[in-house]
């Protein structure tokens, strides 16, 4: 214990000398975070929706009506849903800006628009008014943004006359999301990723911590003291666990001021976060133990840390065919990676609203590739730096 206790003070002091490294570890994350942020807001679709009006006036219990001027009013008042409207006054017109690019789809809102609906709401003869409408859309139909944008307005127009009507759709449409999803935005989504990512970035601390050693000759003292390997990376791998739950909530304190809000249970994603922090710096022994110097940490490092970055689904989603399933959980090639567990389990937590039953197959996975990266990675360690067979 008093062995262990000296490398936990040496490690930390050693920690600090590597202070620059250590601002890296722990400001990447949020960094991204900001990055991600600015992405999604820059990428947000908007779609040019152009409107030509050819609604006639009617009249209805001594009021004047005009639907169609009510139903451009109420989709200027809902652009946020992804569209941009815009007026034109001549067919030919629209049809050019279309063509140059300038609008994405024309809709032309027939003469008897306000007729057909008072009609409806009247209920006479629903089959024929409902014959009698022709709302026209005219667009290049093989473009993906003209398709996006007839499904987005022709979904609100159908709401807004049912809605107006009181006519029943052919079919009602329900949507049901999963948890939060629904109400999270595409930057909301990948925190959790980001969160996991902000522990991937241990590797390099870790790597650099157990290899200074070696690289500053300090491992003969430590042999000549009779430390022990397990006791060494202990002491080494408590250190990096304060490194990697600083970097967290660092990361998770970036994403709640712009706008992130945390919906999930604490001891949850407590755990994963220990898990994985946990089996990043197993992992990060083969990564010393192919090394001898800080350089070649840096160097050698690179590889692993980018397979973990961009391919568990941390940065990006992944999909892989799956080799088998274990109990309903997928086992894939990314799987053998800790991280794809990690952030499958942070998805359910936060965003599905999940518990601690529903993340089991994820945690234990966690823990089977905890066991055989501080298993093989320690034996390698051992090989390659303590001399100890």
């Amino acid at each position: 214990m008093i062995r262990i206790s000296g490398v936990i003070r040496k490690s930390l002091k050693e920690q600090f000398r590597s202070f620059w490294l250590l601002m890296l570890t722990v400001s990447t994350a949020p960094f991204f975070v900001i990055v991600y942020n600015l992405i999604s807001q820059s990428y947000a679709p908007v779609y040019d929706v152009l409107i030509l009006n050819r609604d006639q006036e009617i009249q209805s219990n001594s009021r004047h009506i005009l639907m169609g001027d009510s139903l451009i009013r109420s989709l200027y008042l809902k652009e946020n849903q992804g569209w941009r409207i815009s007026l034109t006054d001549e067919r030919q017109r629209g049809e050019e800006k279309l063509k140059n690019g300038q609008a994405d789809l024309l809709m032309i809102i027939p003469e008897n628009f306000s007729e057909v609906l008072a009609d409806l709401k009247a209920g006479m003869n629903e089959d024929k008014s409902k014959e009698s409408l022709n709302l026209e859309f005219v667009g290049n139909i093989s473009d993906i943004n003209y398709i996006i944008t007839s499904i987005l307005v022709y979904s609100y127009v159908h709401e807004y006359i049912s809605t107006h009507t009181g006519v029943k759709p052919l079919f009602n449409f329900i949507e049901t999301p999963l948890g939060s999803s629904g109400r999270m935005s595409d930057f909301d989504l990948a925190v959790p990723g980001l969160l996991i990512f902000s522990i991937i970035m241990l590797m390099l601390t870790a790597s650099v911590a157990m290899i200074t050693e070696v690289e500053n000759k300090t491992m003969i003292r430590l042999k000549l003291s009779k430390v022990r390997t397990l006791e060494l990376m202990g002491g080494i791998a408590i250190i990096q666990i304060l490194v990697g739950f600083i970097s967290v909530l660092a990361t998770l304190g970036v994403a709640a001021s712009l706008g992130f809000k945390f919906q999930g249970t604490f001891l949850p994603v407590f755990i994963v976060v220990l898990l994985t922090t946990v089996s990043v710096i197993a992992f990060s022994l083969f990564i010393a133990a192919f090394s001898k110097s800080v350089t070649q940490v840096l160097i050698i490092g690179n590889f692993p840390l980018f397979l973990f970055m961009f391919f568990t689904g941390a940065m990006f989603p992944m999909n892989v065919k799956p080799w088998f399933f274990a109990g309903g959980y997928p086992i894939s090639l990314i799987s053998l990676m800790s991280p794809s567990h990690s952030v499958s389990a942070l998805k359910k937590l936060l965003i599905m609203q999940k518990g601690l039953p529903d993340i089991i197959p994820e945690l234990l996975c966690l823990i089977i590739l905890c066991l055989a990266y501080f298993s093989l990675g320690l034996w390698v360690y051992r090989k390659r730096h303590m001399g100890e067979k």
